[in-house]
């Protein structure tokens, strides 16, 4: 009896040690540091970001984040998709809709914000550019494949032109503003930042600013290479609980949190306050996405040459990793 209760002993011993020994090492993985780099624009649209990054939500989640910054979310995804160092990317839906023609290897995995009224037009009216009617034969400044291009479209539209009336300018966004005060251009599309830098330039009294009649919904995309969301799923995990943080920060400290941004974007605050309402800051995965991207795919297609089959963006998007930290943001039908 002893021997037998000896033995039970022993095994209690090894199965205890075995704990252990699992426990330590799932410890010693959590918070090993993980390296990531992010592509991002350099907008308003990843306030989440700055908040993590200026709250160290990074680094209580075990990450080492480098940014990498661009002028547009187009360039952030295509230097993510020429440069294997670079992991993340910060863009909105018209890159992607490009992009996916190519079958390039990369995947949405979350949103982290939309904006209803984020897109203008701002003319020169001393080039005699009134009303959006005035634009018809202008030179016209746009980031061709970004979201501008996609408005632009859209915009003249309704008032019964097309992209074929006007002189269209293919302008890096941070190039926009010095090509309309130089007077290269009569007007240019674009989001904030830059269309408040070139009404400061050149004096709001001397411009038109026309927004879209109607709402235009403009969403921002956390975006990975498919190969890298495979392999690294805890590391976008740890990203997206640091982001969820910095939702919840926003959303209970508007004003500091607009004052981080303003800071970090060397944007004057005012501005940030008076834009501020027109976002909203969200990680999520919605339904709605998938219907902008098919209808600007539809869009894009159409000015192509050739004869584009439409994907299928469901082969575009990873769901897992938000499903993992935040399972209510994702409301995806299949």
């Amino acid at each position: 009896m002893v021997i037998i209760k000896k033995f039970k002993q022993f095994k209690l011993f090894l199965l205890y040690a075995l704990i252990t020994l699992l426990t330590s090492c799932s410890d010693n993985n959590e918070t090993k540091i993980s390296n990531i780099t992010l592509a991002a624009e350099m907008s308003l649209l990843p306030a989440t970001v700055w908040i993590a990054e200026n709250k160290g939500y990074f680094k209580k989640h075990s990450l080492n984040l480098t940014i990498q910054e661009h002028d547009s979310g187009r360039n952030a995804l295509e230097s993510m998709l020429n440069d294997s160092t670079i992991n993340i990317a910060t863009v909105a839906q018209t890159p992607v809709v490009f992009n996916s023609f190519n079958h390039e290897p990369y995947v949405i995995f979350a949103t982290m914000a939309y904006s209803l009224d984020d897109i203008k037009v701002l003319a020169r009216k001393d080039h005699h550019i009134i009303t959006p009617k005035d634009l018809k034969g202008k030179k016209i400044g746009a980031t061709k494949r970004s979201t501008g291009h996609y408005f632009l479209e859209g915009f003249l539209a309704h008032y019964h032109y097309d992209l074929n009336d006007i002189n269209l300018q293919d302008i890096n966004a941070s190039e926009l503003g010095k090509k309309l005060e130089a007077g290269e251009v009569s007007a240019i599309t674009s989001w904030e930042p830059h269309i408040s830098k070139a009404e400061a330039a050149l004096g709001k009294e001397n411009l038109s600013l026309m927004i879209s009649p109607t709402p235009f919904r403009k969403d921002f995309f956390f975006t990975a290479l498919k190969s890298y969301s495979k392999k690294h799923r805890h590391q976008l995990e740890q990203f997206l609980r640091a982001l969820v943080e910095a939702e919840n920060f926003i959303r209970d400290n508007p004003e500091e949190s607009q004052a981080i941004i303003s800071k970090r974007l060397n944007t004057d605050p005012e501005l940030i306050k008076r834009i501020w309402d027109t976002f909203t800051f969200e990680i999520s995965l919605e339904q709605s996405i998938m219907i902008n991207l098919g209808d600007e795919a539809v869009w894009a297609a159409k000015l192509s040459s050739k004869i584009i089959e439409i994907p299928n963006y469901f082969d575009f998007i990873d769901k897992q990793p938000l499903t993992n930290v935040k399972p209510h943001g994702v409301n995806l039908i299949y």
